[in-house]
């Protein structure tokens, strides 16, 4: 939607009531001015003229707020709100990815990499400023070493294995990999072609009503109305639960083997760390049996891996959430998750061995 659309529909808000206003002025004008006693047709009429005014004063105001004063992103970034804020705050580097440096391919000499992988989680959906991810934290406390993030929006399993053999034909090296990952990244599998799931979530493309798509109020209500009315939105991302069984769970097992022989055999070493979701926290946390899945793949594999459930124990949703319709890890969240890895896995990453200057 373009910006004179969005202004007409904002100068349009603001014209009703002025418009009704008008109306009602000159109607009661001409009731005192005709009768002496008001007939109930009129009585009617001007109080559905005032009722109209009130509602109509809620649009310019909702309107103004929405768009002006309210900076911030939904889960599934369906909405104009969260559309603008992706304009305000989401700035890329040449390699495509969220962060205020620059990545060259090659380990500069004496130094050592981490390469973070992962969706949005990662990128951080909702976070305003880059510093605040638990990267950028680790980043800032590393200074020797160079912290990339690999991540974007989205992204599953079976996208983060495509994005290794991207980077791998950029002639990116790797050293010390931590593969960040969420419990939806195995969806993919479950919404495919011919799937229980399939066109369970709606597009981020669709378009809501016309009379909505010039305006960030509208917009907003109609979005959450549809959230709503489905299930599968309302209740983000249940059916995941469905992926840590039977077939799709040991087509997910082939994956992130395949994943971790991708960063070993191009000279990388895995660790992991498993996000919950957060907006399902508490003493009924249902997907505790997939931690436990995934905790005993890692093991298998001999790769470290770093369950933030534990660490995120006694907090609420509330508190480590961006919003109450965003259920991305916000800052507290983000510096929680940057001290455990400080504490659990940096160890691991400067006693497993030294890159060498030509790695």
């Amino acid at each position: 939607m373009t910006a004179w659309s969005e202004n007409l529909t904002l100068l349009l808000f603001i014209a009703t009531p002025i418009v009704i206003a008008f109306g009602l002025r000159c109607f009661f004008r001409k009731v005192r001015s005709t009768e002496t006693r008001v007939r109930w047709g009129r009585l009617v009429f001007g109080n559905t003229l005032v009722l109209l005014f009130l509602l109509s004063c809620i649009l310019p105001g909702g309107e103004i707020y929405y768009r002006f004063f309210v900076d911030t992103t939904d889960s599934l970034g369906f909405t104009k709100i969260c559309e603008r804020w992706v304009a305000r705050h989401w700035r890329t580097n040449a390699a495509g990815c969220r962060d205020n440096i620059e990545y060259a391919p090659a380990i500069q000499p004496g130094h050592r990499r981490l390469t973070f992988i992962g969706d949005s989680f990662t990128a951080g959906h909702g976070i305003n400023r880059v510093e605040d991810r638990f990267a950028n934290r680790l980043r800032a406390l590393h200074p020797d070493w160079e912290v990339h993030l690999l991540a974007n929006v989205g992204l599953d399993t079976q996208a983060e294995i495509n994005l290794l053999n991207k980077v791998f034909y950029r002639h990116y090296q790797l050293d010390e990999v931590v593969l960040v990952y969420c419990l939806n990244d195995v969806c993919d599998l479950l919404m495919a072609p011919g799937e229980p799931f399939e066109g369970k979530l709606p597009g981020v493309d669709e378009t809501g009503p016309w009379f909505t798509r010039g305006s960030y109020f509208l917009d907003l209500y109609n979005q959450r109305y549809k959230a709503s009315r489905n299930p599968f939105v309302r209740d983000y991302f249940s059916f995941v639960k469905e992926g840590y069984r039977g077939k799709y769970w040991e087509a997910q097992k082939k994956r992130l083997a395949k994943f971790h022989e991708l960063v070993e055999s191009h000279g990388g070493h895995l660790s992991v760390v498993t996000f919950p979701f957060l907006h399902a926290l508490g003493s009924k946390y249902e997907y505790e049996f997939a931690h436990r899945e995934l905790d005993g793949f890692w093991e298998g594999l001999h790769v470290p891996h770093l369950d933030l459930l534990p660490v995120y124990a006694g907090f609420s949703s509330r508190s480590l959430t961006v919003n109450a319709h965003d259920a991305h890890p916000n800052e507290l969240a983000n510096r929680l998750a940057a001290d455990a890895i400080q504490k659990k896995l940096w160890p691991g990453f400067t006693n497993t061995r030294i890159a060498s200057t030509n790695h």
